[in-house]
């Protein structure tokens, strides 16, 4: 720590561990109980394969260029009407 009011972390040495006293034990959740580990508190994961993950990202890409291409031609309507009117 630092006299200015500043903290620097140092490690594992970060400003919960200074407040609370003690440092933090690897594999565990704070707050959880003892013997209470990181999947148990979180449950396990379930990892994705790269194809699902690329077949994912290809959906994910499809629905955001619909939704682009649906606002563009809101706003082409919106452009024509405005000069339909400045026209007429």
């Amino acid at each position: 720590m630092e006299s200015d009011g500043k903290f620097v972390t140092e490690g594992r040495h970060d400003i919960l561990v200074e407040a609370i006293g003690r440092p933090e034990h690897c594999g565990r959740v704070r707050a959880a109980g003892q013997g209470v580990g990181i999947k148990l508190y979180f449950g396990v994961s379930e990892r994705q394969s790269s194809s699902s993950f690329k077949e994912n990202e290809t959906q994910l890409k499809t629905k955001i260029r619909e939704k682009l291409m649906e606002e563009m031609r809101k706003e082409i309507d919106l452009m024509r009407l405005e000069m339909k009117k400045d026209n007429d």
